[in-house]
């Protein structure tokens, strides 16, 4: 006789922290989390990074007697910390907080003495990734490269959780002034892993961000964790 499986449908996720600090002087916080009218939260095998799509109330006295635009002010790449919650514990596993950047800032509607504004917050290394290219010939494993690119202070210098899946091939490349997340991703097709696959008749990666970190996995770790 088959066991039965006990399922549940997923509890919402209760957002308890969004603050937003100042690049102008970090002293200056706006907590946006009583404001907030709709957040996504993406994570993907198929993203660079995960990504933080919202939308919030912004009141004329939020900070300084100002709306958050203008008392902060709010003009791009300040950092974000988010906190979620579920009836059981901190969905984002281990990690109590969650660290982004704004990216894109978009007014959607203004009332009176209310404006509801949108905001697409990213992993600091997506805003590194529009700044630092990949210039130099890079010699050795595809894994290394990866990890190179990932953590080097030449490049994205990340300070996150790095999960690499070793390749078997080397691969010798000139980096021809290329994104870092370009380089990465076309790599990414040329890594033949050491633990599951074989030269000549197999090859592919993922590479991806979670909360947790960045991961660089074979297509057949991938399938087999299913």
């Amino acid at each position: 006789m088959a066991p039965k499986v006990a399922t549940k449908s997923s509890d919402p996720s209760i957002l308890e922290t969004l603050t937003i600090y100042s690049n102008v002087n970090p002293s200056d916080t706006v907590s946006l989390a009583d404001g907030i009218l709709e957040l996504n939260y993406i994570e993907s095998i198929m993203n660079d990074t995960i990504k933080v799509n919202l939308s919030f109330v912004d009141t004329g006295a939020s900070i300084n007697d100002k709306t958050v635009i203008e008392g902060l002010p709010l003009v791009g790449q300040e950092k974000v910390v988010l906190k979620f919650r579920d009836n059981n514990k901190n969905v984002l596993g281990d990690k109590p907080e969650l660290v982004l950047y704004v990216n894109k800032i978009t007014p959607a509607a203004d009332k009176s003495q209310k404006s509801v504004v949108g905001l697409e917050l990213v992993s600091k290394e997506y805003i590194l990734n529009e700044k630092i290219r990949v210039t130099k010939r890079m010699d050795g494993k595809v894994s290394d490269h990866i990890r190179t690119i990932l953590t080097s202070q030449d490049y994205l210098k990340t300070e996150k959780k790095v999960d690499i899946e070793d390749t078997i091939n080397n691969f010798n490349f000139f980096g021809n002034n290329k994104k870092s997340f370009y380089t990465i991703n076309w790599l990414s097709k040329k890594g033949v892993s050491a633990k599951s696959q074989k030269l000549g008749t197999s090859a592919g990666y993922f590479f991806y961000e979670t909360s947790e970190g960045f991961f660089f996995k074979s297509i057949d770790s991938l399938l087999d964790q299913e």
